[in-house]
């Protein structure tokens, strides 16, 4: 019989099984529960299986087909019984008594009681009689040599009487959920005890339940509750899917305006401050409502309740690179200042009445090219949405390699916004060696990147982001 399969192999058997232990008065005897009879078969040594210590207690497949064989002296005989796993425990399926081992009738009844997916059964032996002398783990009985069962645990083995349960035992290595209560345990702060649910597997528990566990992992860092947007002091809140208060801790903000958190860009950390009033962008994530189109500075971006609205900011906290802040909407009182700075700014950046088209020429730089996107409007994912342009390639100019000369350009047109892209030289020193290990349109140079529009003159400037906004809040009125 192969050795690979005799071993115990990795599964997750559902039945609880206590293997007969060996017949009073037998010489010998052996386990096995049966994966395949083959055709061939004629004996015992042509079985497929997995091999049992009798007396031991193992989880089984649901239908796992056991035979237990005892062997009798004098006069020499076989007992053989087949058993069949069930949730309850192991059902006897059939019995035979012989003068010799297991022969021909008996390999028909095997195939005959066989499970149609017995080829892929598997076990997990949780116990075996314990072979030496020992005292129970959880009552103290003296154990003498294969009364008691030594279980495996991630202890080691533990010896207890049969009908004795395996008793809480060892540090918790790993943090999980209290098999008792259900709160959080963290590692190595509580016990292993075996989970009823799982057959061979372990679970934490606490050493002492406490009163109000929490549900998930503590936070470590101060943070907003997902539900109440309000501060969770560290240690004193959970973790699931979010920061959460503990439990009958969430308190509602007596203001009742909207709160959300936002992540902050980088070079402008010193105007998020608490107190500070910012235009921001809001998307309702799965299950929750959108904001209210009317709050101050509303504005609905697109119809999946993506929108701008003026914040006012409550707090920042910085996690690694990024700052986040903590907003709420802003009262009328609040938004008014921002509100008639955003007026003047549309006025000053409105469209004048040009007619003059504009040529935009970016060079290629050792392959790397530049491109330009017309503004379109905004975006949840990437804030603006934008539409390529499909440059006019020239190549007259280009040198032998086509590094230097290669020119594209595009046609831009009055009463637009636009976001150029521009490759930087000098390339990199080992761009040669890049290009080799990431590809032939791995980039190489640097890249400047600006937003731009035509003037009445015909002249391409570059305007900032917030005049982009600007143009884009009266969007309406000028794209035509």
């Amino acid at each position: 019989m192969n050795a690979a399969r005799i071993a115990e192999r990795a599964a997750a058997p559902s039945a609880l099984a206590d293997i007969p232990a060996s017949a009073p008065g037998a010489a010998s005897g052996w386990r096995l529960v049966v994966t395949a009879v083959p055709a061939h078969a004629r004996a015992v040594r042509d079985l497929d299986g997995l091999w049992l210590a009798p007396g031991a207690r193992a989880a089984l497949p649901d239908g796992a087909l056991v035979l237990a064989v005892d062997v009798h002296d004098a006069p020499r005989r076989w007992s053989i019984t087949a058993l069949h796993a069930t949730p309850g425990g192991l059902e006897e399926a059939g019995r035979w008594e012989r003068r010799s081992p297991l022969g021909a009738r008996e390999i028909t009844a095997l195939r005959t009681l066989l499970a149609g997916d017995a080829a892929d059964h598997t076990m997990r032996v949780l116990a075996e009689p314990n072979r030496a002398p020992a005292d129970c783990t959880a009552c103290g009985r003296a154990l003498p040599v294969g009364r008691g069962l030594a279980h495996r645990t991630p202890a080691g083995h533990v010896t207890t009487c049969r009908p004795c349960p395996v008793p809480p035992f060892g540090v918790n290595p790993d943090a999980g959920r209290c098999a008792r209560c259900s709160g959080w345990v963290t590692a190595a702060d509580g016990q292993i005890t075996p989970a009823p649910e799982a057959p061979g597997r372990y679970r934490p528990v606490h050493r002492a339940c406490p009163e109000t566990p929490l549900p998930g992992p503590p936070v470590r860092a101060a943070t907003w509750c997902v539900e109440c947007r309000t501060t969770v002091p560290a240690g004193t809140g959970y973790w699931d899917r979010g920061p959460h208060h503990a439990p009958g801790h969430c308190a509602l903000p007596a203001d009742g305006l909207p709160r959300w958190s936002v992540r902050v860009p980088a070079h402008e950390v010193t105007d998020w401050a608490p107190g500070q009033v910012r235009r921001t962008r809001h998307t309702p994530a799965a299950g929750e409502p959108s904001l209210d189109e009317g709050l101050p500075g509303g504005r609905i971006l697109a119809d999946t309740g993506y929108m701008s609205v003026l914040a006012h900011v409550l707090d920042t906290r910085t996690t690694g690179r990024s700052t986040l802040a903590l907003v709420r909407a802003a009262t009328w009182m609040e938004a008014a200042p921002l509100l008639a700075a955003e007026l003047d700014q549309a006025l000053a950046t409105r469209p004048d009445g040009g007619t003059f088209l504009a040529r935009a020429v970016v060079e290629r730089i050792y392959g790397d090219t530049g491109w330009v996107a017309e503004i379109t409007g905004h975006d949840p994912r990437h804030g603006l949405a934008r539409e390529f342009l499909r440059p006019q390639t020239d190549y007259d100019e280009a040198d032998a390699c086509g590094h230097r000369g290669v020119l594209d350009a595009w046609t831009l047109r009055p009463r637009r916004v636009y976001e150029v892209s521009r490759p930087l030289g000098p390339p990199a020193k080992n761009w040669r060696a890049v290009r080799s290990r990431l590809g032939r349109s791995a980039r190489v140079t640097a890249e400047h990147r600006s937003f731009v529009r035509v003037t009445a003159e015909g002249d391409i400037v570059e305007i900032t982001e917030e005049e982009v906004q600007a143009w884009l809040a009266a969007a309406l009125e000028w794209m035509s």
